[in-house]
């Protein structure tokens, strides 16, 4: 399984909202910022350039993770095949890239605060 971080996963926009709503609900957090991250299943190991085709096609982001205090990853629930995934992996298909099995896509949280409960704050995230 590949995990290829990408890039931001939601506007500064909604990120705000979310924040206020987090705050409104007594949860000190400063800072928010997401990035989208992609778990990619294969076949065996990819060729470089199969890499590299798959990296370009995803719009990878090699850029580290902000500072935090707490990371939480938010994906579909396991056994599930959402809509986005089957149709990243048929253009995954349609560019060459025949080794990949399943692309699925998660957001990354980096959180900011004092005291973060992760379970106070993860079901405002799903």
């Amino acid at each position: 399984m590949l995990t290829i971080p990408g890039g931001p996963a939601l506007s500064e926009f909604r990120i705000g909202k979310l924040l206020a709503t987090l705050r409104q609900d007594g949860v000190d957090l400063r800072d928010a910022r997401t990035r989208q991250l992609f778990l990619v299943e294969t076949r065996a190991p990819l060729a470089p350039q199969a890499r590299e085709r798959l990296d370009a096609l995803l719009e990878a982001s090699p850029e580290a993770p902000p500072p935090h205090d707490l990371r939480l990853l938010v994906v579909p629930r396991p056994g599930t095949v959402s809509p986005w995934s089957s149709k990243a992996t048929d253009i995954a298909h349609g560019c060459g890239l025949a080794g990949v099995r399943r692309i699925e896509r998660g957001t990354e949280w980096f959180l900011g605060g004092g005291a973060l409960r992760p379970e106070a704050i993860a079901p405002r995230l799903h």
